[in-house]
């Protein structure tokens, strides 16, 4: 799977240029430059999002209530799938025509923070027009940029997680990991199980080119990934991971690269969602599609899901969140952080649209979901699990603009000269740091 295109919205490159903008604002410019929010909630506002079916449904019946709460404000929607979606993100950008409320990625966020299209909006969490107290500080930190500043309110948290064949684990005589394993036990683990696996079936799929295997190392092992638009972390420490999973690659316990390479890039087809090994790294909100897909080529057969592997200086596990930014041509900004306001905090809207994109992070709700005895298993599960990861205090990755055109891609490309041209992990870490940070630093 590793090493098919690294993730497509990472290869749409921002082209933020100073340009000219409706009512005669430019790139760079902030007529609401300290703006708090306050004033009459009436008028209308765009919102946007990524996703399609469900996720819309959910999401206009929560723009549904707001309207309903606030009845002098129109509220206009525009979704897309993801790629489209942020493809015409950064052509509404560049032009100053960002809708009101924008939904991100914190792995984009600093694309925008950057090109000083995103308000600040700590004033308005210090005017009280929008309300982060029930989000977690590690969470709440995933929306700051470069300099800081907060740009973006994280309303769902996804997370990865170690998803493990049950059913195959006690086939083969083993249990899951052990609470508070590291890579090392991970790796044991793998080869304790392989003997008693079914013919074919290797017990881990090879990760070593998987970029968010390496975000948990570093996280681990307590070094930055990244540092004033920098690679954070010492070439020794990608050499120490390649040269590991060169090691769990030899001991037979994954695909072949050439196996591997044929994986499907959806989540929910991936190899262990077939049962074609016992353990990967998948999105921990990737369960319930994941067992659907389980259930239809292996019936009977279960997953579970861990953390991601620790290390000494504690949790591997990292949060990849969504949220909405403003502006900084937003022309209603006191609507703006309403409808912000009350995607965070209203109870019937966090109900209606019940972690459609990753876990709630405001706490109130994510506790009201698990007491809810209707809530399906396995989002209970998904939930769960994402409470305890938050309860470990993980790690916030501010992620530099061109995050994932630089890392991810090169990251896949530098995996891929180990396995198929046997280059040293020494030399492709090597060329891999000066790739990135070249185009980091002209980013």
């Amino acid at each position: 799977m590793f090493f098919k295109k690294a993730f497509a919205a990472g290869s749409v490159a921002l082209a933020l240029v100073a340009t000219g903008c409706a009512g005669g604002t430019s790139i760079g410019d902030n007529p609401n430059e300290g703006a708090d929010g306050t004033g009459e909630v009436t008028g209308n506002i765009r919102v946007a999002w990524w996703g399609s079916g469900p996720r819309n449904e959910v999401t206009n019946s929560v723009i549904d209530l707001f309207s309903a709460a606030h009845p002098g404000t129109t509220v206009e929607g525009e979704s897309a799938d993801f790629q489209a979606y942020i493809e015409r993100l950064n052509v509404q950008a560049s032009s100053g025509n960002l809708p009101c409320a924008t939904q991100l990625q914190g792995r984009q966020l600093n694309d925008y923070t950057t090109k000083n299209v995103l308000l600040d909006l700590q004033p308005m969490i210090d005017a009280g027009t929008i309300d982060v107290s029930q989000i977690p500080p590690e969470v709440l930190d995933t929306g700051r940029g470069l300099d800081g500043k907060l740009y973006m309110i994280p309303y769902g948290a996804a997370y990865d997680a170690m998803t493990v064949n049950r059913t195959l684990a006690e086939q083969a005589g083993v249990e899951l990991p052990a609470q508070g394993y590291d890579w090392e036990a991970f790796a044991d683990w793998a080869v304790r199980a392989q003997p008693g696996l079914p013919d074919g079936v290797p017990a881990v799929n090879l990760g070593g080119g998987l970029p968010n295997n390496f975000i948990s190392y570093v996280a681990g092992r307590g070094e930055s990934l990244f540092a004033d638009r920098q690679l954070g972390f010492s070439e020794d420490l990608l050499v120490e991971y390649w040269e590991m999973w060169e090691r769990i690659r030899a001991a037979g316990v994954t695909p072949t690269p050439e196996v591997n390479a044929e994986e499907p890039d959806q989540t929910e087809q991936r190899f262990v969602a077939q049962g074609k090994v016992a353990a990967d790294n998948l999105p921990g909100n990737a369960l319930t599609p994941a067992q659907e897909t389980l259930d239809g080529t292996q019936p009977g057969q279960q997953l579970a899901t861990l953390p991601l592997p620790s290390g000494p200086a504690g949790s591997g596990n990292v949060l990849f969140t969504s949220g909405f930014a403003i502006p900084t041509t937003c022309a209603n900004v006191p609507a703006a952080a309403a409808f912000v306001d009350f995607f965070v905090n209203d109870d019937a809207g966090a109900k209606a649209f019940l972690s459609a994109n990753g876990a709630v992070t405001n706490s109130r709700h994510l506790q009201q979901q698990l007491d809810d005895p209707a809530l399906p298993e396995l989002k209970r599960a998904e939930l769960d699990l994402y409470q305890r990861i938050v309860a470990q205090g993980p790690v916030s990755v501010v992620y530099p603009p061109g995050y994932q055109a630089s890392f991810e891609n090169a990251f896949v490309r530098a995996y891929e000269s180990i396995v198929f041209a046997d280059t040293p992990p020494r030399e492709a870490a090597q060329a891999f740091i000066t790739e990135v940070n070249t185009v980091l630093a002209t980013t």
